[in-house]
């Protein structure tokens, strides 16, 4: 028998740069999200490019933040676009520490990718595990050491803005 503690599927937790370990868990309202950001579950495992010519950041923080709904503390913002038609695509998720306010962004360190993505691999495996409930899916997992992207010798990069920076009114 499945118990509540099982259905969230912790995978351990992650270390963000203020210091605080959260906990990784991939509830039904986490895969979700997830779901509503990608399209499909496996959608999800493809979103990582690891071949250094597409985004790697930025769905590695989409599924982190999943992750970290409810228990983990943080709370989803989404952006939705509605087409003509009335279709609504989710572009982005803002994910936002209850106690704080805090943007996950500004809380992920690039320098702890390996650990995110061993954890994220790990939750993401345990919540989509075999429960008894007929054959277990296929899942794919990212191995730990993947080689994701780096900011080559022509890329640059920009020191972030102070959350408190305010820009001044251009008059209008």
């Amino acid at each position: 028998m499945t118990t509540g503690l099982d259905l969230l599927a912790e995978g351990g937790t992650i270390t963000l740069t203020d210091g605080t370990e959260v906990p990784l868990r991939y509830s039904f309202r986490a895969l979700a999200l997830l779901e509503a950001r990608f399209g499909s579950i496996g959608a999800v495992q493809e979103a990582i490019d690891s071949t250094g010519g597409g985004a790697a950041f930025g769905p590695l923080h989409q599924i982190l933040g999943a992750a970290l709904v409810g228990p983990g503390g943080f709370e989803p913002h989404l952006r939705e676009h509605v087409d003509t038609k009335g279709k609504r695509t989710v572009s982005d998720i803002v994910f936002r520490r209850r106690t704080d306010g805090a943007d996950l962004a500004d809380l992920l360190d690039p320098g702890r990718l390996d650990a995110y993505v061993a954890a994220f691999s790990s939750a993401l495996g345990k919540a989509l595990e075999h429960r008894g409930n007929g054959p277990a899916p296929t899942v794919e997992t990212v191995t730990p050491g993947l080689s994701l992207p780096t900011p080559g010798p022509s890329s640059t990069t920009s020191l972030s803005v102070p959350s408190t920076f305010h820009p001044a009114s251009s008059g209008t």
